[in-house]
This record gives structure tokens, C-alpha cells and sequence, in this order.
């Protein structure tokens, strides 16, 4: 219970009043405003996330692909990816770590060991999934022809290892920093 408020308020507030000879009172100011910033932003991933934007993967959940929630909330805003695909540690599509400073994150800890066994979708899965089941703001024309059409209820995972996750999916996921054999 202590530690959030000394990572939150006082040591944003602190070291630049104390290194830099920022106005303390400026210093505090700013602090609130980035903590009001950030939390706003989070929010934003729960409410405008599942209002405005498109829904490439699937038209049939509340969740939306919103750049601009996205650009606030530092890669966050890939909601309809995120739920179609939620064992993808990287939570969105585009995994480049301009627009997804967590997947970046996650990337470097797996580069010095910190992070393993993890889990993305293959380009030929996302493909898939939005053809069949995405709203039409994705071109994958030349891949829709080469599609066979299931029933949508097929592809309704709610996790890694879900009991409606064929063995041909789990072949199709990609895994990185792999710690075991399964």
C-alpha cells in the first residue's frame, strides 16, 4: 500500500524539484497531471475501445480497433484483436514497438531472460480470422477466396489451451523465448 504512492506521487514530484531545480509546486502539478493523464487513458481502452472504431477481427463483439486510444494509451487500444486473440502477448497485431511500447517491453525482457513462452498469432491465422468473422475494414481479398467457410461459433476461444482450440491452431501460433517443451 505504500509503495504506489511513493512511485506514483512522490518520487515523480521529488526528483525533478531536488536534480533539476524544478518549482516543487510545478513539479506536484505535473505529476497529478500525468497520473490524471494515465488513468484517463486506461479508461479510454474500456469505453471509447468498445464504442468507436473498427472491428477487422470480429464484427459480432463490442471491442474495436481505435488508433487514437491506442496512441494514448501506448498500444492498448487493439481491443477487438485483443479479444479475439487474447493469449497473443503482444495484444495487438501490429507488435512494432512505435505504436505497442508493451509488447517492446515484453520483447526485451524476453531478450534477457526475463520473459518466456510467449505466444502470438500467425499472420496466416489473423488472415483467417478476419475473413471469416472480421467487419471488412481489413483487405485480405486473396485470401478470402481461398477460405472455407465454418460456423463463427468455431473460433470463440477465451484462451490459450481452450477446449475449442483444435491442434491446428495451436500449430499455426508462433512462440518465442520458448522455456519447456510441452
Amino acid at each position: 500500500m505504500i509503495l504506489m504512492p511513493i512511485c506514483a506521487f512522490v518520487l515523480p514530484t521529488l526528483i525533478p524539484w531536488y536534480f533539476w531545480s524544478e518549482n516543487l509546486m510545478t513539479s506536484w502539478y505535473l505529476c497529478l497531471f500525468r497520473y490524471a493523464w494515465s488513468l484517463h487513458s486506461t479508461w479510454l481502452v474500456n469505453s471509447a475501445a468498445h464504442i468507436w472504431g473498427m472491428k477487422p477481427y470480429d464484427k459480432y463483439m463490442s471491442p474495436t480497433e481505435n488508433k487514437l486510444v491506442s496512441a494514448l494509451a501506448i498500444g492498448e487500444g487493439w481491443h477487438n484483436y485483443h479479444h479475439v486473440f487474447p493469449w497473443d502477448y503482444k495484444a495487438g497485431e501490429l507488435g512494432f514497438h512505435g505504436y505497442n511500447i508493451t509488447a517492446g517491453t515484453i520483447d526485451v525482457f524476453a531478450r534477457i531472460g526475463w520473459a518466456w513462452d510467449l505466444k502470438t498469432v500467425s499472420t496466416d491465422m489473423i488472415r483467417r480470422r478476419a475473413a471469416r468473422t472480421g467487419d471488412g475494414s481489413k483487405s485480405y481479398e486473396d485470401v478470402v477466396q481461398s477460405i472455407v467457410h465454418t460456423d463463427d461459433s468455431q473460433d470463440m476461444l477465451w484462451g490459450w489451451g481452450d477446449e475449442d482450440m483444435d491442434k491446428e491452431q495451436m500449430r499455426r501460433v508462433r512462440e518465442f523465448n520458448k522455456l519447456r517443451d510441452d
